[in-house]
């Protein structure tokens, strides 16, 4: 059964055989469009939901023009969302026009070296926020891990989207792990669909940010360990040495194109091992009789199976073996490798 939007097929069905047939009990279609009467009710109740259908004198169904229904259903939806729209822009409007004093403050006050150390946590935000708004050209970003470990990591991820927004020119690194996670992955589509050029490193050195190679941000240890400071670098010879550093590691690195085709590649792979686990485990295999016929560990291939029991819901081998069997899981993929 398609679906139309949010309307399943049977409520466009149901909604063109009332307009064919305006007035006609809703039990006289059960027969027509082989459905059950159950089923045609709350169809027309989705219907009536929408505004599409309505009952007429002495209860007679009605088809609704669908312009109509829209004007009647969603324009007092439309209306809140364009005031809420207004509001939000007034807000920010607002915001915005302390800018200009902040940014004047931050680049006169506490400047007086050519390193400064931020530890305030708030005050570690407003510094990256600040570098991020007056980066002119280019921003420089290197990630190394999966998921943030500290505050001033997601600090730094909010920096580096802000700053691809205002279509700056930004190049970022990461590890390959990183891919691994599902919310890191949806933020580096987001950095990536903003123009960021994004590539991948086995392994990099520490966190860093380069603004217009004039300014690095480095975070360092404080003496609480949940909890970084930041360095403020403008020593010319220290903000050189981070950008070629950055480059060496850039130039080594794979795009990120390259290393998701790949990532492709491999989960097929990983999906004709565990379809080929969940055939031998669904014939009463042992773990250990299966990592030797498919010359994997017996801790591969107990992560397969708790895998697969999670996302299918099993509570049991034998009911994950069922559900396998029963969509066809069991069956290996014909993908053919290069």
């Amino acid at each position: 059964m398609g679906d139309f939007g949010e309307l399943a097929e049977v409520d466009v069905g149901l909604y063109r055989a009332i307009l064919a047939k305006p007035g006609t009990p809703l039990a006289d279609f059960v027969e027509t469009m082989g459905v059950t009467v159950d089923e045609l009710e709350k169809s027309f109740a989705r219907l009536g939901d929408m505004g599409l259908v309505r009952l007429g004198e002495a209860n007679a169904l009605v088809a609704v023009s669908p312009m109509l229904a829209e004007a009647t259903v969603l324009g007092a939806e439309d209306l809140e969302l364009g005031a809420r729209r207004a509001a939000v822009e007034q807000r920010r409007d607002a915001i915005r026009r302390l800018v200009p004093d902040w940014n004047s403050t931050l680049s006169t006050v506490g400047h007086e070296g050519v390193v400064d150390v931020v530890s305030d946590q708030t005050a570690i935000a407003n510094v990256l926020m600040h570098y991020a708004d007056r980066c002119e050209h280019e921003l420089l970003s290197v990630a190394p891990g999966r998921l943030p470990s500290s505050r001033i990591d997601g600090r730094t991820r909010v920096a580096n989207v802000y700053s691809a927004r205002r279509g700056i020119k930004t190049r970022a690194l990461y590890q390959h792990s990183a891919l691994r996670d599902r919310a890191t992955r949806a933020y580096l589509n987001e950095l990536s669909s903003n123009g960021a050029r994004i590539r991948f490193a086995a392994s990099l050195p520490g966190r860093s940010l380069v603004v217009d190679r004039d300014v690095a941000l480095l975070p360092i240890p404080t003496e609480d360990p949940g909890r970084h400071g930041l360095a403020v670098v403008r020593e010319p010879n220290v903000v050189s040495w981070v950008v070629a550093t950055f480059e060496q590691l850039w130039a080594e690195a794979s795009p990120l194109e390259e290393v998701i085709n790949k990532q492709q590649q491999d989960d097929t792979e990983i999906d004709q091992t565990r379809a080929a686990i969940l055939r031998l485990m669904a014939e009463g295999e042992k773990d250990e009789a299966i990592s030797r016929r498919l010359s994997i560990s017996v801790r591969t291939c107990r992560r397969h199976i708790a895998d697969y029991m999670a996302q299918v819901g099993a509570t049991s081998r034998f009911q994950a073996g069922v559900i396998a069997a029963r969509a066809g899981h069991t069956d290996t993929p014909t993908t053919t490798f290069r």
